[in-house]
């Protein structure tokens, strides 16, 4: 991982500033409360492929999190995401991996996740997909991930919902599991998608 500050594009903080204004209950004017309002301003003001500090997507995350607790914070990424896997940025991406159904879509797709990574994030580490030698699924895993991405827990709703959204959108039936494991003495995460059936 190169030194510099750690960075993501502002095109899904965009995108659920704009979903909160649907979250029931007034909790999505509760989460935006909850934002920095500096944050905030660089999010409304961020073109979609702009920078931003990973701290204030990370606080936005965090908030989403804290205000609508772990299952409806996957599920509010999730919807998200699989919007952009339909109709949105990731697109492209299904379209390429759509040659078949089941494991193999899922497979080809998740295989791009480490480039999408990199081209939507910089100085915060490094994805990388790996096989399961017995066939049963696949996994990914961050090498270097930037602490403050490591132990957001925010952080990690949006890629639960990421994956989550991919297996549903190939109709693929998997456990979906995030864990630890450590890379050169470091904590990193692990990504494990175990098919089912």
């Amino acid at each position: 991982m190169s030194e510099g500050t750690p960075q993501i594009r502002a095109h899904y903080s965009k995108l659920a500033l704009k979903r909160l204004r649907a979250v029931p209950e007034g909790k999505g004017a509760e989460i935006r409360e909850r934002i920095d309002a500096g944050d905030l301003a660089a999010i409304r003001d961020a073109a979609s492929l702009d920078w931003l500090p990973a701290r204030t997507v990370l606080s936005l995350c965090d908030a989403i999190l804290d205000i609508l607790g772990e299952k409806a914070a996957r599920e509010f990424w999730t919807d998200l995401m699989r919007d952009s896997y339909d109709h949105g940025i990731l697109k492209p991406l299904t379209v390429l991996a759509n040659f078949s159904l089941g494991k193999s879509s899922v497979s080809r797709l998740l295989k791009t996740a480490p480039r999408a990574w990199s081209l939507s994030t910089q100085h915060c580490g490094e994805l990388e997909f790996v096989d399961d030698p017995e066939d049963r699924g696949v996994k990914l895993r961050s090498v270097d991930l930037v602490p403050e991405i490591l132990h957001s827990r925010g952080f990690l709703c949006v890629f639960y919902g990421a994956c989550r959204a991919m297996l549903e959108l190939f109709k693929s039936r998997a456990k979906l599991e995030i864990y630890a494991h450590e890379v050169d003495g470091r904590q990193q995460l692990g990504f494990s998608i175990e098919f089912e059936g």
